[in-house]
C-alpha cells in the first residue's frame, strides 16, 4: 500500500467516525477538500449527487459517495450553480475546471442550503 492510500484510509476512517457521532436529529454541515471529484452519474447517485456535477469522477470519489449514501448526506455543490460558480480548481495548462471541495449536508437538512458557490480566486 502507498503511503498517499494509508493516508486517504484514515482520512476515511476519521470522517466516519466523526459521521457516526453527530446524533441524527443534529443539522450537519461538512465543508472541506475531499479531493473527490464526483463527476454527473446522478442517476446512479440520487439522493447524493444533485444533477449538476462536474467532469469525470476519480478513485476518492467512490469512497465519498458510498460515505454519503451510507449517512444519507447530500453534496450541496451539484445541485444549482453554473460550472464557473462551482469549479473550486482549475488545471493551470487545459483550464479545466474542476470540483475537488464539497459542501455536505444531510439530506434532511437540504431545505436549509440556499446556494452553494466557490468564491474564485479568494484569499483566505
Amino acid at each position: 500500500m502507498k503511503s498517499s492510500d494509508v493516508v486517504t484510509d484514515e482520512f476515511c476512517k476519521d470522517r466516519h467516525a466523526l459521521l457516526v457521532t453527530v446524533p441524527k436529529e443534529n443539522t450537519l454541515f461538512v465543508l472541506g477538500d475531499f479531493s473527490s471529484r464526483v463527476g454527473t452519474d446522478h442517476a446512479d447517485w440520487q439522493g447524493v449527487l444533485g444533477s449538476h456535477g462536474l467532469g469525470g469522477y476519480n478513485d476518492n470519489a467512490l469512497i465519498l459517495l458510498r460515505t454519503c449514501a451510507e449517512h444519507r448526506i447530500l453534496l450541496t455543490n451539484t445541485l444549482r450553480p453554473p460550472t464557473w460558480e462551482k469549479a473550486t480548481w482549475m488545471h493551470p495548462r487545459s483550464w479545466h475546471r474542476q470540483l475537488l471541495d464539497n459542501v455536505l449536508v444531510r439530506r434532511r437538512g437540504r431545505q436549509d442550503v440556499l446556494m452553494t458557490k466557490a468564491i474564485n480566486d479568494a484569499d483566505v
